[in-house]
């Protein structure tokens, strides 16, 4: 920088006096002068006040020519030896009092002609401050602490005077500056001493230095210092290298300086630099302008020259001190063995982290500090620690580098050429013989058959070695000087430049140049092996399997470590050509993943590598089957020969398990269970498309891909199984072909398949790659693990858990059903293990896995029913259902006697468990193999309701508008085990016309909705069908052989009474005929009576005697045999309770166990019955979840901005439209029975207030699906997701901002008490119109003061006392928590994700479901970030799970996946992001738990109040009477 100017460096003529000094030294005797000197110091130092009590004496020198005589004197002192500390002493205090005359207030000691002219005084005195930092040899610790008293006196005078002098004149500051560098080189020039206290130099390093680099900072605001000035003090740095504290004071004020430089280069709003001590902060003068802070910077960032010099020791000590030292040294040696060398290694590494720190603080990182430089081994930046930690969730925590940074190009241009020429020292840059991947990836490494170039290998190290003897220690002082000992420096160097190349903005361009650099030093960083390895496996002479052996050590170097912490996103990014070091990468991989024992380096967690391994190997695991037709050249290579990177899939998934295996780190084992279910899934529609392909592929090449997305879901559905006929693996994006030799002229390729005919063969997956092997490899290990290792640990056993359940859900075509059947043997046998655990075991977390594992087996069970028609499989699943509804199994072993049901205590592990087993056992019953149902999976429940029912009945006119509440009263609502609620219409349907007892049955359970129709008949329909007889059968023939008939009268009494005398007894009763003699009256009514009876008698004879005249011949043409008239009268709700065992005397009478008879009649007259109804139907008996999709450009931060980007496809990425039909399928909200994302549209088919029921417009760019019309979709047998796009409006409502009454999203508690006061239903005609407005949030629970407090409050179990206390899941609140969020972000630029407004675009995401208080409290968004690489891959960013139950699957933050996959993947996370949600809370409740429930409050509101007469004539009479 300043070659051209000479330097100030050499001492001048006169410099320190030395003229005038010599000719006093000269003119006396030593002793004389001596003592000359001595009395005259004592003298003055006498009258400055300092030894004695009292004030300062006025000063008696007034004259020039007295100081002419004086100065030299006390010059002359201040040489002096360290024995005469006294006279020294005196001289400094002189001085130090006299120097006060440059500051405002000087003292009273100061002599006249000082004061007079104190800046040329001033000038002497300061060259006579030299004198007294000479070093005077080795003196002693004691004589140099005192010499270090003194020198510490002098510079804080010094500084004091520079900081407050007002009159420092440009000479004197030149002086004071040149001062300061000749005390600097007389203590720093020369090398240190071993023993470091009788080195004076070093014990005065950090003084010394922090007053130079000070006071020139002082001197540049006041007065800049000329060119000369700079350029010694650069050559005085460079002779100071050495010295530990030269690197330190350089790095502290360049983080001071870069601290304001960049406070004014890029505003208040860029993270600045940490710094601690109070002094740093004021380290810069406040009147330095801005022009001077980035002057001084360039010029102090260069002072020490090449900071790589420091690992050259020949270049260190090329000093004349170094040659000085060797010559006057006893033994001769040369200059470069000097044992003060060792330090070199450490010294480079701090000058590396002074690098790397700027680094940082150019590129925003927060946290980076002066502090963090002192860290040992600090080869982590923040940024990487904040990316590597699986607990920064924060919103704002994860923001690693400032939006605002500069370009990459331009932090290259000023620390790039040290950085890659740190990171290349010892490194052979000859082209390697053959590319590196699977055995061979390291061979070079621990071959002995070439030898590093190293910078070490120079003339003085060879004569050093050859001149080494048996009793010389030079060999000892070049043992720190190896090349090895200088890696930490490198690995330094090479992490800041993979933060560098990290930092890299979308569409942002970086010099082919730095590119080129970049991965030949990646390359060379990675095969570089440990030295200790490489060493013993030269020795036991291995060859080209070293490196292989050593990967097995699981030992992984120092700068690898530092690639792989740093560079976690290198292949997340668009840099050209990075492909070509993946078989590098995967090398060191391969050596940090599967082994349990990791040798890492000292500084660096474990932990802490292996999942920066995890990241990488994320990032790579997708490009084999996207770029299957690629093939590239390895860094550094100079054989022709490339490798394929479909041919590295089977090493990568084989990395992937053997990882999982070992990882014992939760957040580690969650992203590798991530990569796992993408390489399944990514391989089974791979395989799809291949076979789609071969059949034509002559079709539209840029056809949806990604809405196969949705074909999980087995259904009879039309878009459920929509896979394009056509596929492509992407590639719109280059990747470059790196080659040593032309970098720069890397050209584009494109990894398309090509058909037969243009030569090119299809890749194919090999056997032991296919799909159905990965399914059943992700099986058994994963089901191993979750049983031997996992279960503990509820994080991880949830994303087990995931994955099977998304492995559940993939079709495959050669799908093993004993692998299937295995899975669920495996997850029974963990919920078992986990149920059996001990009392003090049992926890949420705990139960929390037993609820996921009861889901994923329903899950399991669904997508594969023919598992159930095993009988063995069936009973398995038996058992665990009733063991999580019980407490214990019937049968624990074959060879047990099982228990009956009334024998068991009913115990569950708690509520949690007792409910997800209930919804396994209702999934097993109504929903494995009929799922889904004809009428599609929008809906699990009958679409039929009581006034649809009713118009179809024979008795409807259809005259009267039809009411919910008059719907009602044609049915009989009845309730049975308090859970079901049966309504039944004794009415014919219109299409059965025979008359047969009818009823039609409505079944609300917790479950659902059902609809039967019954009917009484005494054969089978089939069967009734045909006639048996003929219409005129004819009359039998008669048969007259009917025997004797004799007319015996009975007799009551026998014969022998009548003989038997009376006794006085019996003549107590009177005879008939005194009684009527005795009374007229009685004689009257006794002939009335024997009136009667003659009268009878005679009647009965006459008909005696008719019915023998007409039996008495056959036939009788009088009487024909017809049929009795048929009824049509039945009461077909008694028989069908009857027949179903409801009607017995103890099911209407209450229980010990319950306050609620088995079967309760329900009053539906009742005001408010209608509207509960409703309530109960719209509560979904599945989960019901709801994704909001944004699209946003690049650089947009503004809700309006972001939601207008959907309105047209021109205006959004081409593959945004098929990432979204691979969500789901599009339904219209007004004819879509299940959930829609908003309450008001919600489980109900009704009319549009305007022309919605067409088909979505196609040049929409996602508006389409904004919830006005037309939403996607997606369920199965157990929850439901709709995916919503907002959009603004354009003259039609929001479907965010309901009517004004909706404005307030109420409670259900709200809207039952509501329904308590009003009366009446809806008032719609049509079926589904009873819908309103108004209606309640589905799944939010009763008032705090309804009769039904909690989930518990109407159950007990057994007699016990021990019941009473025991708790289950929950007991106050039945809130469900509906108030997270899910975004979906589509970004065109990935640095757009910290800037969205996540909270301002909570208004247009209301569905209704919320709590009244949620606006309130900060909302829990979960974010799904998508960024488009130009490549064809997408890249993944989570952001808002910094919950418990965190890292919901299977995406992970940071990962890429492919096209083919994306819309399935975010779909599965976006859900277990929901259904984690739901776990982790306390007062969630299942759905049918919510339907119960609803049931349980109508029962006490509407319960008919009866005794079991008023209950059996209630059956009898009609329900309109």
């Amino acid at each position: 920088m300043f070659s051209d100017w000479p330097s100030e460096l050499v001492p001048q003529q006169g410099w320190g006096d030395e003229a005038a000094i010599s000719a006093f030294k000269d003119a006396i005797p030593w002793t004389v002068g001596r003592d000359f000197v001595a009395g005259t110091a004592k003298h003055l130092a006498g009258s400055l006040g300092l030894t004695k009590p009292g004030p300062p004496i006025k000063s008696k020198i007034v004259h020039d020519k007295q100081l002419q005589v004086l100065m030299p004197a006390l010059g002359h002192g201040l040489s002096f030896p360290l024995s005469e500390i006294d006279i020294l002493r005196d001289c400094v205090s002189v001085y130090c009092e006299w120097l006060s005359a440059l500051l405002p207030n000087p003292k009273s000691s100061v002599p006249g002609p000082i004061l007079s002219d104190p800046n040329h005084y001033a000038r002497i005195i300061i060259n006579h401050f030299y004198y007294l930092f000479v070093p005077r040899g080795a003196q002693g610790p004691d004589v140099i602490n005192r010499q270090a008293v003194l020198c510490h006196r002098v510079l804080r005078t010094l500084q004091n005077i520079a900081q407050n002098s007002p009159c420092l004149s440009e000479d004197t500051w030149q002086t004071l500056l040149l001062f300061l560098l000749h005390i600097n080189s007389a203590l720093l020039s020369p090398p240190t001493i071993k023993v470091v206290k009788e080195d004076a130099g070093e014990q005065l390093c950090e003084r010394v230095l922090s007053v130079l680099f000070e006071t020139w900072l002082l001197a540049c605001a006041r007065c800049f210092p000329p060119p000369p000035l700079w350029n010694a003090l650069r050559e005085s740095c460079q002779r100071w290298r050495h010295r530990v504290g030269l690197i330190d004071q350089w790095n502290r004020i360049n983080f001071a300086l870069t601290r304001k430089l960049i406070g004014f280069m890029y505003g208040p709003s860029f993270p600045e630099i940490t710094i601690s001590a109070e002094d740093d902060l004021n380290i810069i003068p406040t009147n330095m302008s801005r022009d001077c802070i980035a002057q001084v910077w360039y010029r102090i960032l260069h002072i020490i020259g090449n900071p790589v010099d420091l690992s050259r020791h020949t270049v260190i000590s090329k000093t004349p001190a170094f040659l000085k030292y060797a010559i006057s040294s006893a033994l001769v040696i040369e200059p470069s063995q000097h044992p003060c060398l060792q330090m070199l290694p450490s010294i480079f590494l701090s000058a590396m982290k002074g690098v790397s720190g700027l680094v940082d603080a150019f590129l925003g990182v927060p946290n980076t500090s002066l502090d963090n430089l002192n860290q040992k081994g600090r080869q982590i930046s923040p940024s990487s620690s904040f990316s590597l930690s699986a607990e920064c969730r924060g919103e704002d925590a994860a923001r690693l580098l400032a939006n605002g940074r500069p370009k990459c190009n331009s932090i290259l241009h000023l620390f790039g050429p040290w950085l890659f020429e740190a990171a290349l020292i010892n490194c052979n840059l000859q082209a390697s013989p053959g590319p590196q991947h699977k055995s061979d990836v390291g061979s070079n490494a621990g071959s002995g058959s070439r030898r590093p170039v190293s910078v070490f290998a120079g003339e003085g190290s060879r004569k050093s070695s050859d001149s080494s003897a048996p009793g010389d220690s030079h060999a000892d002082r070049l043992a720190n000087l190896t090349p090895q000992h200088f890696q930490s420096g490198r690995a330094e160097a090479l992490g800041a430049l993979c933060r560098i190349f990290c930092s890299k903005k979308t569409g942002e361009e970086i010099l082919p140049v730095y590119l080129a650099r970049f991965y030949i030093a990646l390359h060379q960083g990675l095969r570089q092996s440990d030295p200790s390895v490489s060493a013993s496996h030269h020795e036991s002479g291995h060859s080209s399997s070293s490196r292989s052996h050593g990967i097995r050590n699981g030992i992984c170097s120092e700068t690898a470590a530092s690639i792989l912490v740093n560079g976690v996103d290198l292949f997340r990014l668009d840099l050209q050509g990075v492909v070509s070091l993946v078989p590098s990468v995967l090398g060191v991989l391969e050596c940090v993943l599967p082994e349990g024992e990791l040798n890492a380096p000292s500084h660096l967690p474990v932990t802490l590598l292996r999942r920066a391994a995890t990241h990488v190997l994320l990032s790579i695991l997708p490009l084999p089957l996207h770029f299957q037709g690629l093939q590239v050249k390895e860094v550094g290579s100079n054989s022709g020969e490339r490798l394929a990177l479909s041919h590295l899939r089977p090493q990568l998934v084989n990395l992937l398990t053997s990882a999982l295996q070992v990882e014992t780190d939760p957040a580690n084992t969650q992203m590798l269970l991530g990569g796992l279910l993408f390489c399944v899934q990514d391989a089974a529609l791979c395989e799809v498309m291949d076979s789609i392909s071969q059949h034509n592929f002559s079709t539209d090449r840029d056809h949806n891909i990604m809405s196969s997305g949705a074909s999980d879901t087995v259904s009879s559905h039309g878009d459920y199984n929509s896979l394009d006929e056509s596929c492509e693996v992407l590639s719109d994006g280059s990747l470059g072909q790196v080659g040593s030799s032309n970098f720069s002229s890397a050209a584009t390729s494109h990894a398309t398949l090509t058909s037969a005919t243009d030569g090119e063969v299809l890749p194919v997956l090999e056997d032991s790659d296919s799909a159905h092997a990965l399914f059943v490899r992700a099986i058994y290990l994963v089901c191993h693990r979750l049983i031997s290792s996992w279960k503990s640990d509820v994080n991880v056993s949830l994303a087990g858990l995931e994955l099977l359940s998304g492995l559940a859900r993939l079709s495959i075509a050669e799908q093993d059903g004993l692998e299937c059947k295995r899975a669920v043997k495996w997850l029974c046998d963990y919920i078992a293990y986990q149920c059996s655990r001990p009392p003090r075991a049992h926890s949420k977390d705990l139960h929390s896995t037993i609820v996921a594992a009861f889901h994923c087996a329903s899950v399991w069970l669904v997508a594969h029913p023919y598992l159930l028609q095993d009988k063995e499989c069936l009973a398995t699943v038996l058992e665990v259902v009733e063991l999580g509804i019980s407490g214990s199994k019937s049968q624990v072993k074959s060879s047990d006697a099982p228990r009956l049901k009334h024998e068991k205590e009913l115990k569950p592990a708690s509520m949690r468990v007792r409910d997800s087993a209930e919804a396994l056992l209702s999934c097993v019953l109504s929903q494995v193999g009929t799922f889904p149902s004809v009428c599609g999976a929008e809906s699990l429940s009958s679409l039929l309701d009581e006034m649809t029912l009713l118009r179809h009945c024979n008795t409807w006119g259809g005259s009267d508008q039809l009411t919910r509440d008059t719907a009602a009263q044609h049915f009989r609502y009845f309730v049975a085990q308090n859970s079901i609620m049966l309504a039944l219409l004794e009415q014919p349907l219109g299409n059965h016309q025979d008359p047969q007892p009818t009823v039609t049955a409505l079944i609300r359970g917790p479950f659902g909705r059902v609809a039967w129709t019954m009917q009484l008949r005494h054969l089978p329909r089939h069967k009734s069908s045909a006639k048996l007889y003929t219409v005129n059968p004819g009359r039998p023939l008669p048969t007259n052989d009917v025997g004797i008939k004799h007319n015996v009268k009975p007799k009551y009494f026998p014969e022998s009474v009548e003989r038997i005398p009376l006794c006085k007894a019996d003549k107590s009763i009177p005879t008939l005929e005194s009684v009527i003699m005795n009374d007229e009256k009685s004689a009257l009514e006794h002939d009335k009576l024997l009136q009667i009876l003659d009268h009878q008698i005679a009647f009965e004879e006459s008909v005696r005697r008719q019915v023998e005249r007409e039996t008495s011949e056959y036939p009788d043409v009088e009487t024909e045999c017809v049929a009795p008239p048929l009824c049509l009268e039945f009461q077909t709700a008694r028989l069908l309770l009857s027949h179903f065992g409801f009607l017995s005397l103890d099911a209407l009478q209450e229980s010990v166990e319950s306050a609620v008879p088995s079967l309760v009649a329900l009053d539906s007259s009742m005001a408010g019955f209608a509207r509960d109804l409703d309530v109960l139907d719209t509560t979904n008996n599945r989960t019901v979840d709801t994704a909001h999709i944004f699209y946003v450009r690049a650089g947009q931060s503004a809700p309006q901005d972001i939601m207008s980007n959907v309105v047209s496809s021109s205006s959004v990425h081409p593959h945004f439209l098929e990432f979204l039909n691979g969500l789901g399928w599009t339904v219209n909200v007004y004819q879509h029975p299940g959930w829609t994302g908003l309450t008001s549209t919600a489980f109900t088919v009704t009319s549009p207030p305007y022309d919605g029921t067409g088909p979505v417009d196609v040049n929409h760019g996602g508006s389409g699906f904004s919830g006005r019309s037309h939403v996607l979709y997606w369920s199965d047998a157990l929850s439901e997701i709709a995916f919503v796009v907002p959009s603004p409006t354009f003259g039609q409502p929001s479907p965010g901002h309901q009517p004004s009454s909706t404005n307030n999203i109420n409670t259900v508690g709200f809207v039952l008490d509501q329904c308590d006061r009003v009366g009446g239903g809806g008032t719609g005609g049509g079926s589904g119109s009873e819908r309103s407005d108004s209606l309640p949030p589905y799944d939010g629970d009763v008032e705090t003061g309804s009769s039904i407090s909690s989930h518990t409050s109407q159950i007990s179990y057994g007699h016990g006392n021990e019941n009473k206390n025991r708790k289950f899941g929950r007991q106050t609140s039945a809130m469900s928590c509906n108030d997270h969020k899910v975004f979906l972000v589509w970004l065109e630029s990935f640095d757009d994700c910290y800037t969205f407004p996540a909270n301002e675009l909570l208004c247009e995401t209301v569905t209704g479901l919320e709590s009244s208080s949620w606006k309130d409290k900060e909302a829990n968004v979960y974010i799904i970030y998508i960024h488009a690489l130009t490549n064809g891959l997408f890249r993944i960013k989570l952001q808002g799970q910094n919950a418990k139950l965190n890292m919901a699957g299977p995406l992970v933050d940071g990962q890429v996946v492919s096209r083919r996959v994306l819309g399935t993947l975010v779909r599965q996370t976006a859900l277990n992001m929901c259904r984690r949600r739901r776990l982790e809370s306390d007062s969630y409740q299942p759905p049918h738990v919510r339907r119960k429930l609803r049931i349980q409050e109508m029962v006490q509101k509407y319960r008919y109040e009866m005794n079991e007469p008023e209950f059996y004539t209630h059956l009898f009479t009609s329900p309109l009477c």
